[in-house]
This record gives C-alpha cells, sequence and structure tokens, in this order.
C-alpha cells in the first residue's frame, strides 16, 4: 500500500524540480557489528566472496532450467552485539539449508549472504524461505530479513538473478525481520528510486522500464518514470507517462501533482492549477500542493487567489523562505506594504542571504519614504550578494537618489544599465538634477 501523501511529501522543498513518489523505502537505522569478511570466510570454508559467488553460478549451474537465489539481510540481527559470535549464529541457518539442498552460496553485502539452488520453483522457494525463518526460530536467533528471484525471468542472466535476490532484501527492508519477499516490480521501483536518487537517473529509467515489463499495470512505476523525463526535459514522454498513471490510478495523486508541476514548469499556469486543485481538494494541508497552487495563482496575476494559500503554506511549514517570499510579493501586489514588509522580514530571518527578499525590502521602505537608511542598508546587501543584477542595483540607486546622494545613485543607475536593466530615465534625471545642483552652487558662490 502507498504512503499517505502527507509521507511522501514530507521533509521536501518547494524548490524541488520534482517530488518523487512511490517505491516507498524505508531505511534500516541500526548500529550493527562491524564485522570482517575474513571472519567467516575463516570459519565457513566454502562461503564465496561476491564476484566468486556470481562467477560460481554462471559457470556451475548452466544446465539448470531454472534458478532460485534465497538472500538474507541480517543487520538487524546483529545490530545490538559487537562480536563476530552473533553474525555467526545468524547465517548458520542458511548454512544449513545450503548445504541439504547442494547448493552454492556466498557473501553478497556487508550483512547480506545468498544461496543458489538449481531447478527450484517459485513455491519451492517460498517453502525453503519460511524452513529459513523457522529454523532460526527454532535456534533462538533474532529474526533476519529474507529475499528471493528466480531465473528465468525476463532476460535476465544468472548472474543478473543474485543481483536481483539483493534487490528483494532491499524491497524486503519496507516489511522488516522475518518477512520473505520475492523480486517483482516493486523491488525495480526502490532500485529505480535509489539510482534517481544517486543522479544516475537513464540507468534508473532503465528499471523502470524492466519493473514495466514484470507489470504493466504498475502506477507507481508510471510515475517514477514520468519523473525521470521531465528531469531529462523530455516532456511529451513524461506527461505520457503521468497519464497513464492516472489512468491507471485515478485515485492516486502524486502522478497528477508531478504533471502539475511540470506543466508549472512549462508557463501553462490554467493547466497546473487544474492538476493542484485536484490534489488539494483530496489531500488538503500538504505544503508543496498549497505553495505551488499559491504560486500558480501569482504567474496568473490573481494575487487575491494566491493569498490564502501562501498563507496556508506558511502554516505547514513555518521555516519555508520560498514561501515567506512569495508571500511578501503578493502582499505587495494587492497594496498591503506592510504585511508585505513583514513577509520579507521573515524570509530574511529564514535566509539572510536571500538578495531578492533584501532587495525587495529596500525598495518597500524606499516606497514607504520613511528608513531610507534602513533601506538602503538592505539594498546594499542585495547588490553585495548578487552584484551583477542590474534590477537590485537599479533599486539601491532610487534609494540613494531620494536620499539626495546623486553622484552614487548615477552610478548604480549607470551599472544597472550596463547590466541590461532599462535605467535611461532615471540616468538622466539624475544628470539633469546633478547639473542643477551644480549650477545652483556656482550661482551661490557668485552672489556670495
Amino acid at each position: 500500500m502507498p504512503k499517505p501523501l502527507s509521507e511522501q511529501f514530507r521533509n521536501r522543498s518547494a524548490t524541488q524540480e520534482f517530488l518523487f513518489s512511490a517505491s516507498d523505502d524505508p531505511t534500516v537505522s541500526v548500529r550493527a557489528a562491524e564485522i570482517s569478511p575474513s571472519t567467516f570466510s575463516e570459519r565457513f570454508t566454502d562461503l564465496l566472496d561476491r564476484q566468486a559467488f556470481i562467477d560460481a553460478v554462471e559457470t556451475r549451474l548452466t544446465a539448470a532450467a531454472t534458478l532460485l537465489v534465497l538472500a538474507v539481510d541480517i543487520e538487524t540481527a546483529v545490530q545490538d552485539n559487537d562480536d563476530d559470535q552473533a553474525a555467526m549464529a545468524a547465517i548458520a541457518p542458511l548454512e544449513q539449508l545450503c548445504h541439504t539442498q547442494d547448493g552454492i552460496w556466498g557473501q553478497i553485502g556487508r550483512h547480506r549472504f545468498a544461496c543458489a539452488l538449481a531447478d527450484r520453483s517459485a513455491d519451492e522457494g517460498d517453502n525453503l524461505a519460511r524452513q529459513l525463518l523457522a529454523a532460526g526460530q527454532a535456534m533462538q536467533q533474532p529474526p533476519v530479513i529474507v529475499g528471493m528471484a528466480l531465473y528465468p525471468t525476463l532476460d535476465e542472466t544468472l548472474g543478473e538473478t543474485v543481483e536481483n535476490a539483493g534487490k528483494a532484501l532491499d524491497h524486503g527492508v519496507f516489511f522488516g525481520p522475518g518477512s520473505v519477499t520475492r523480486f517483482d516490480a516493486v523491488s525495480l521501483n526502490i532500485s529505480g528510486d535509489r539510482l534517481y536518487q544517486a543522479g544516475k537517473v537513464n540507468t534508473a529509467m532503465a528499471e523502470f522500464k524492466k519493473g514495466l515489463r514484470l507489470d504493466p499495470a504498475d502506477a507507481n512505476l508510471y510515475n517514477s518514470l514520468g519523473v525521470c523525463h521531465g528531469v531529462l526535459e523530455d516532456y511529451p514522454n513524461a506527461f505520457k507517462a503521468f497519464d497513464h498513471a492516472i489512468r491507471l490510478a485515478p485515485d492516486e495523486v502524486m502522478a497528477i501533482y508531478n504533471k502539475g508541476y511540470l506543466l508549472l514548469r512549462q508557463g501553462r499556469h490554467e493547466a497546473a492549477l487544474a492538476c493542484f486543485l485536484d490534489v488539494q481538494s483530496r489531500e488538503p494541508d500538504i505544503f508543496e500542493v498549497i505553495y505551488h497552487i499559491g504560486q500558480a495563482y501569482m504567474e496568473l496575476d490573481r494575487a487575491d487567489k494566491a493569498r490564502p494559500f501562501l498563507e496556508a503554506a506558511i502554516r505547514a511549514k513555518d521555516r519555508s523562505g520560498a514561501a515567506a517570499a512569495l508571500l511578501g510579493a503578493c502582499l505587495d501586489k494587492l497594496g498591503l506594504t506592510k504585511e508585505a514588509i513583514g513577509a520579507y522580514k521573515r524570509t530574511v530571518k529564514i535566509n539572510p542571504d536571500d538578495a531578492e527578499a533584501l532587495s525587495a525590502l529596500g525598495r518597500l521602505y524606499r516606497l514607504r519614504g520613511e528608513s531610507l537608511d534602513v533601506a538602503a542598508v538592505f539594498c546594499e546587501q542585495s547588490v553585495r550578494l548578487c552584484p551583477n543584477n542590474g534590477l537590485f542595483r537599479d533599486r539601491l540607486g532610487r534609494v540613494y537618489l531620494q536620499q539626495e546622494r546623486l553622484e552614487e545613485a548615477l552610478a548604480e543607475f549607470e551599472r544597472a544599465a550596463a547590466l541590461r536593466y532599462d535605467s535611461q530615465d532615471r540616468i538622466e534625471e539624475t544628470r539633469a538634477r546633478i547639473t542643477a545642483a551644480k549650477a545652483s552652487v556656482s550661482r551661490a558662490a557668485g552672489a556670495g
């Protein structure tokens, strides 16, 4: 069962490109014993290392019509122990099963071990996995996680079947110790998710596509695939994948949200808003959703509609600088200068280096015609942070102009113009005022 949307969105940032749903991929946070590989090889002389195990499977079991790989993860079983005996005891049932079933076994990870058995069926695998857990229980050992993979599956090789057993273990972490998990489409979604998070987008896509070959009706896989296409800016295929996910699982909202976000990135604000409102009607008070509703309304120049959603976004996530800044822009648009200043102050409290918010604060203080020194400080900070932003320099120039710091104002307007910001009118005005001021000084000197 997929997580509630609130769980899927938790700890996400409004500035992330996509919210990657879907594999329900927990992590095991335990303090497991440090175990040297040599410890096992000394105790279990026929235990192969990872590569030797894969090589043995590919060379010694080539005549097998089917292959079963049973794998165990003993990490939780040894988490509270600091000696090797607990680890030895945890893998003893697998050793016994492998020997009695005439299999090959090896260590495939730090706390992971696997046994390969020729000519076994899926049902036999299920029975052997249950025997494995029962044997550990009879020895009064903490339960382990069991994963299993079968050959043939798709066009996977014998060696890849070993890899698939490891992916089944990753999947089994969700169910915890004492569980048996068979490699399937969800295992590939979890594997692809991890690859995506590691920045290996194309490899992740290959996993998702492989998963869809196992289960063409898995909406989560289509959503995940759509995310990858979106990140790669292959928008037609991204929308195709999201739409497929929505058709398969119309009650699931993550693909609708992701489609909306992609539409927002493309500037298709009305269509994006429709997606976000659809999600919000089913899952209210989710930060990312209500934030992007507010953002879409702002892009549509409907600040009055945006305001309640942006205020709700801040209530949902009071440390979001992005939401506070957008609320500041919204309130400014509504002519609520005092309230806008408060929102922007909140922004810079969260992120003191937000140059855009600092510049906006300086502008608003200038427009109020008071605290021009404060306005100058904010604008100067923004220019220090973003010296090549013409708008920020123009705003600083306007503050200087209002303070009668004409030469400094002219310098900022000219820098803004050099950065291709349209400050020409203010350049001419300031030059005229400088000329007038010099003439006034000259007349005063002549009169004296």
